[in-house]
């Protein structure tokens, strides 16, 4: 077993390490941008499916939309994490 703050953040993640808040927030975010580009990858999907021009604005609008929703989660996770209790070992 590593020592608290080595190797990465996925490795001890996957470890079920304490994690700092911050760290917490980390992962949400980036579980949050992944979910953010499938959704936005989807009208293209969509769009090349159905044989119909790809309309770049509302693709950007979606992506924005999506990407700002990601961040917004992970903002709540960093402030939630505080008060999460500690791991047990």
């Amino acid at each position: 077993m590593q020592p608290k703050g080595t190797g990465s953040l996925w490795s001890r993640a996957r470890a079920y390490a304490a994690l700092t808040p911050a760290e917490r927030a980390l992962l949400r975010l980036a579980e949050g941008l992944l979910c953010a580009g499938l959704v936005a990858a989807l009208p293209v999907i969509a769009d090349a499916l159905g044989r119909q021009p790809i309309n770049w604005s509302d693709l950007g609008r979606a992506a924005l939309a999506a990407g700002a929703t990601a961040m917004l989660l992970a903002l709540n996770k960093y402030l939630r994490a505080h008060s999460d209790p500690p791991l047990t070992t």
